[in-house]
């Protein structure tokens, strides 16, 4: 007997090689937004498998995801297409960088920042000459 994916759906590919997991296979997995997935992709025409790629992608929210460009052209696989993906595995992404990892992520692609007053400058070089500077900001 042959493996069986976690899932199998077929999605439509949106602009920019854009695809969405279902929700209630998000839901069904515990999947969420910078978690992690492993998939395969397959393009299909008249009912037959035609061309098939191996990746791994970032979900943003609602699912979202970008089927690399590379593969988007070797596949011939462009906007409005459809597409069936098997869904081999995913990584909680907090499982593995942490809650305060994930802090920093948020942060990061949210381009966070603050504008500061002295006492917060003056703590923060305190932190980096006492060698304990770790990004403590993002916390408040």
């Amino acid at each position: 007997m042959e493996p069986e994916p976690l899932a199998k759906f077929h999605t439509q590919v949106y602009r920019n090689g854009r695809i969405i997991i279902p929700k209630n296979e998000r839901d069904y997995f515990g999947i969420d937004q910078h978690d992690i997935v492993e998939l395969i992709i397959r393009k299909i025409e008249n009912g037959k498998i035609v061309g098939r790629g191996w990746f791994i992608a970032q979900l943003t929210v609602r699912g979202v995801l970008t089927i690399p460009l590379g593969l988007r052209k070797e596949l011939d696989i462009s906007d409005g297409d459809f597409v069936e993906v098997l869904l081999l595995g995913f990584i909680r992404i907090e499982d593995v960088i942490g809650t305060e990892g994930l802090k920093i992520m948020k942060a990061l692609k949210a381009n966070e920042y603050r504008i500061i007053g002295e006492d917060d400058e003056k703590r923060l070089l305190s932190l980096l000459a006492r060698g304990a500077y770790n990004i403590l900001f993002i916390r408040q």
